[in-house]
């Protein structure tokens, strides 16, 4: 195995499951519905829905960059503001989200060991963290998820 491929599947077990510390993004959210997703039952703390947005900025801007695209992360695309709260409306979220990661990590699966080590641009990390940065990212906020989601029932 390839240091790409044991990234992309660090990668895939955050996100999809099979990692070794518990629920990935996905598993964590499996039966949050919009209402719990909006919920929040901690005082000042982003809810489930802002955080998978969050979430799916990040893998975006990670994408863009190792892409070679030029990408500035905004307040307001970093922490959106959650207007629409439906069921359709979070199952279209969910479903970004998802699509965002797959295409993530098509990026990835295109990049040789060879590139792990380039500097993208001044003052960003190298490509290599960056990666492992997505991932620490996307483990963190599924953390984060369980605990609401636990205080959201």
């Amino acid at each position: 195995m390839t240091e790409i491929e044991r990234i992309s599947d660090q990668l895939k077990r955050a996100f999809e499951g099979g990692a070794w510390h518990g629920p990935s993004v996905k598993e964590v959210l499996e039966g949050v519905t919009a209402e719990k997703a909006a919920a929040r039952p901690i005082s000042g703390a982003h809810s489930i829905w802002e955080l998978v947005l969050h979430i799916a900025v990040w893998e975006d801007a990670v994408k863009r960059w190792v892409r070679g695209e030029t990408h500035n992360v905004t307040n307001e695309l970093d922490w959106q503001k959650v207007k629409d709260t439906n069921e359709a409306a979070w199952k279209k979220t969910l479903e970004n989200l998802e699509t965002g990661h797959m295409e993530l990590r098509a990026t990835i699966s295109r990049l040789s060991d060879g590139e792990l080590d380039k500097i993208l641009k001044e003052p960003k990390p190298s490509v290599y963290d960056l990666l492992h940065g997505v991932i620490q990212h996307d483990l963190y906020h599924a953390g984060q998820i369980a605990v609401l989601k636990k205080r959201a029932k």
